[in-house]
C-alpha cells in the first residue's frame, strides 16, 4: 500500500521539472523536499550502486544536491544501506497519515454547509487563490513562482479551500482526487489566527468535501518537525501509515 500512496503523493506534488531514470523519479526545482529529491520508487534492489551514480550524474547538471526519499520499508532497506556507504547522510523525515471518511459521516455534518462555516471553494487553482497562499506560506518571489509553475503540472482534480472570517483572510488548503483518494496537500494559517480551532475547522470542511466529492480515504504527508500540523491531524483521528525519512549526499567542506 506505500507504493500506491507514494503514486498519489507524486501525483499530488508535482515538481517543475522531472526526469525519469530507471525506476528513479527524480524532482527538481521545488520548494519543499518532496519536489526537489529523488524517488527510487520501483527497482529498489537492482543496480543500486550504479543508479546512484548516474543520478548523482544527471542531478549535478541542475546543481542540485542529491536528496532521496526513503521509506521506513523493508524494500527500501538495500538501497537505504547503499545510500549510506555511499556518504548520503539522514535529513529530516515524516510520515503518511490517512483517515477512513466514511465512519465521520456523521461528524462531518456539521461542517458541510461551507459558506455558512466560512469557507468557499473552487474546484481549479485561480490566481488569486495563488495570490494568497504565497501571501500565507510567506513565499519568496523564486519560491512563488516554482509553485505555480509546479501546479500547472497537475494532472489530477484539484480543489482549493479559503476560510474567510469577518473579511479576515484566517488561512488555506488544497486537495487533490485520484480514484477514491483525496490527498491533502497542505493547510495554512494566518499567523494572527493560529491556536484558535481555525485549523480543525478548515481540515474538517476539506473532509466534508472529500466525502461529497466519493472520497473514501484521505492522505496526508506530514514533516516530523512540524508539531501544528501533526497535532491537527492527530486529534482528527488520522493514523500513521508508515514513516520516511530523506537522504542527502555528504558535501566535502
Amino acid at each position: 500500500m506505500f507504493i500506491k500512496y507514494e503514486e498519489l503523493l507524486l501525483n499530488s506534488n508535482p515538481a517543475a521539472f522531472t526526469t525519469l531514470y530507471e525506476g528513479l523519479i527524480i524532482n527538481y526545482a521545488g520548494i519543499n523536499q518532496f519536489t526537489k529529491s529523488i524517488h527510487p520508487l520501483y527497482d529498489r534492489k537492482k543496480n543500486i550502486y550504479e543508479r546512484i551514480t548516474k543520478a548523482e550524474i544527471i542531478v549535478s547538471k541542475y546543481n542540485q544536491i542529491p536528496e532521496y526519499r526513503i521509506v521506513f520499508q523493508k524494500d527500501y532497506q538495500e538501497f537505504d544501506e547503499e545510500l549510506f556507504k555511499n556518504g548520503y547522510e539522514r535529513n529530516g523525515h515524516g510520515t503518511v497519515k490517512m483517515i477512513d471518511i466514511k465512519p465521520l459521516q456523521n461528524e462531518l455534518f456539521t461542517f458541510a454547509n461551507f459558506i455558512q462555516n466560512g469557507v468557499f471553494i473552487e474546484e481549479e487553482i485561480k490566481d488569486f487563490w495563488i495570490d494568497d497562499f504565497s501571501f500565507l506560506m510567506n513565499y519568496s518571489q523564486s519560491e512563488d513562482k516554482i509553485f505555480r509553475d509546479s501546479l500547472k503540472r497537475l494532472i489530477v482534480p484539484c480543489s482549493t479551500f479559503t476560510l474567510i472570517e469577518e473579511d479576515t483572510l484566517i488561512g488555506q488548503a488544497y486537495a487533490t482526487f485520484q480514484e477514491n483518494y483525496m490527498v491533502i496537500n497542505n493547510i495554512v494559517i494566518n499567523k494572527k489566527t493560529r491556536n484558535l480551532s481555525y485549523g480543525k475547522r478548515l481540515l474538517m470542511s476539506v473532509l466534508s468535501y472529500g466525502l461529497k466529492k466519493g472520497a473514501e480515504i484521505a492522505i496526508a504527508d506530514v514533516n516530523y518537525l512540524d508539531v501544528a500540523a501533526n497535532k491537527l491531524f492527530n486529534k482528527v483521528k488520522f493514523e500513521d501509515v508508515y514513516g520516511y525519512c530523506y537522504r542527502i549526499k555528504r558535501t566535502n567542506k
